[in-house]
């Protein structure tokens, strides 16, 4: 059973709306910061395949501009996709691991 947070950044002015949505989806609980238009979702689904459905179906939501993953606890014996580098990266921002190949990072 996949318990994750994510971290979500609606559009401006999205924030009430995302959050509706959100909070009518099945294995979502969501809580709003007090002084910044984020989201706080906490996922639980009953296997791999239903979060990384789950989590997909979040991606392509309207009215979110990132959706960070900040912990995710997933059975260790499992085989676990890369749930970082999913196919909904594009406008969504992007979330990795460290730098990517040469010159990553800038050069100061």
């Amino acid at each position: 059973m996949p318990i994750c947070s994510y971290v979500v950044i609606p559009n401006r002015g999205a924030a009430a709306s995302v959050r509706d949505r959100l909070d009518a989806m099945p294995g979502c609980d969501v809580a709003v910061a007090h002084n910044r238009d984020v989201l706080l979702l906490v996922t639980d689904t009953p296997d791999l395949a239903a979060e990384v459905e789950l989590r997909a179906s979040i991606e392509a939501m309207d009215g979110i501009q990132a959706l960070l993953l900040a912990f995710g606890e997933i059975d260790p014996d499992a085989q676990v996709p890369d749930l970082l580098s999913s196919s909904g990266v594009g406008s969504r921002g992007r979330a990795g691991r460290g730098p990517e190949g040469p010159g990553a990072g800038g050069g100061r």
